[in-house]
């Protein structure tokens, strides 16, 4: 993947940016690069990757957020100075920014719009066909539209995603592959990649995607939560 810094992603509810935040966090980090996460989610209080501080943090991966004193439980819809920084260029880092998942989520990037003037950025947006706000072509295109006027800031890359988490099957990520296909042609944007989940390797290696495959693990989604799916399925 062609990143810089900074790199921000974008996308609906429930496609999977800050899952890929994470993992690419990691996926940096391994690779030998020092990196910086923002999380500029200020109107989601669920599965926000200021979650993931100290699993990242053990790996020396910094993140920065709107929270009182880096706790995530003293939550504060405002944006911390700390934040400017991820915009900020400097030597040897890259910084990942994850936005809140709607246009009124992007409207916290109008904020540092100005100090990428006239620098390279990447913006992608994280495209899940199983989201009924992006399951059409035409919709992907307004949604795009609409986070660009809220940011002022252009996208300029798609990330393939559509999933039904541990349900996710090589059905679903074809169907996503030919949703970004169509947001491809119509908009020119490039797909940088497709999400997939690692154990469904073997039977994914042979699909041609569009994107290049990018397995991940599922870091934001809590053992406890399949537990308790269970759980239920067992009082029906």
């Amino acid at each position: 993947m062609d990143i810089v810094s900074p790199t921000i992603i974008v996308g609906h509810y429930g496609s999977g940016k800050t899952e890929f935040t994470a993992n690419c966090a990691g996926w940096l980090e391994r690779r030998g690069q020092r990196v910086l996460v923002a999380d500029l989610d200020i109107v989601n209080p669920y599965f926000r990757i200021r979650e993931q501080k100290e699993p990242l943090g053990a790996r020396g991966i910094r993140v920065v957020s709107s929270n009182y004193e880096d706790d995530y439980y003293l939550d504060t819809p405002a944006l911390a100075a700390s934040l400017r920084s991820c915009f900020e260029p400097e030597e040897g880092r890259i910084s990942l920014v994850d936005v809140g998942g709607d246009p009124a989520g992007a409207v916290a990037l109008a904020r540092y719009a100005g100090l990428l003037k006239n620098r390279p950025y990447r913006m992608w947006m994280v495209v899940n066909a199983n989201r009924p706000q992006t399951a059409r072509a035409e919709s992907v295109l307004a949604y795009i539209d609409a986070i660009q006027r809220s940011g002022r800031l252009e996208i300029n890359g798609l990330i393939s995603n559509t999933h039904l988490l541990r349900d996710t099957s090589p059905e679903d990520i074809l169907r996503g592959d030919a949703l970004v296909r169509e947001v491809q042609a119509a908009s020119g944007l490039p797909v940088v990649c497709t999400m997939i989940e690692e154990r469904l390797r073997p039977q994914t290696e042979h699909l041609e995607l569009l994107g290049k495959p990018f397995y991940i693990s599922l870091a934001m989604r809590p053992a406890w939560l399949d537990g308790a799916g269970e759980d239920r399925g067992k009082d029906k």
